[in-house]
């Protein structure tokens, strides 16, 4: 039994080198050289060479914009919650004068991070009765499996929210 796997392996192997050989192209005196970009583009799997735009690792480069301004939005509420004025304030202001509120106060900052998980939970759970699953008496883990079970199989029904201005429920005008 071994000398025939064995010996059928030899084969496609054999059959596979010559056949490897005639579809590699030839290089011809002729042929335009590679593009300068290339050598970047190679090996690097966070590029993207379309329009040669590089592609965000975190997802696509327009969208960068919402990302900024969730994360100021988040700033923000946790400076309200803190009772820090944020008005005029930089990112990098707002976030030093958090992170020091945030070591005075640790259950103030505890309570916070309690209250946004109940926030993140019921949109969730508002999200999964849109999409028709049973909400009561399930954990944030088992909505967040039976929903991402249902995005694997294609099945939701509303997409979700995706950028800021989506988060009260409104469309941009």
């Amino acid at each position: 039994m071994k000398a025939t796997w064995t010996a059928a392996a030899l084969l496609l192997a054999a059959l596979a080198l010559p056949a490897a050989a005639y579809a590699a192209p030839q290089a011809s005196p002729a042929a335009p050289q590679a593009s300068p970009h290339a050598s970047q583009d190679m090996g690097a799997p966070d590029r993207y060479n379309h329009q040669g735009d590089l592609r965000n690792p975190k997802g696509h480069p327009h969208h960068d914009r919402y990302r900024e301004a969730r994360k100021l939005a988040m700033l923000k509420e946790a400076a309200a919650y803190f009772g820090i004025k944020a008005d005029g304030k930089t990112e990098e202001q707002l976030r030093q004068e958090i992170h020091a509120a945030k070591e005075k106060q640790p259950e103030k900052w505890t309570a916070f991070k309690a209250s946004m998980k109940e926030k993140r939970f019921a949109r969730m759970k508002e999200f999964a009765v849109k999409q028709g699953i049973k909400v009561e008496g399930k954990s944030e883990q088992q909505l967040r499996e039976e929903l991402k079970s249902l995005h694997e199989q294609g099945k939701l029904k509303v997409p979700a929210p995706k950028g800021p201005h989506q988060m009260d429920g409104t469309r941009p005008s």
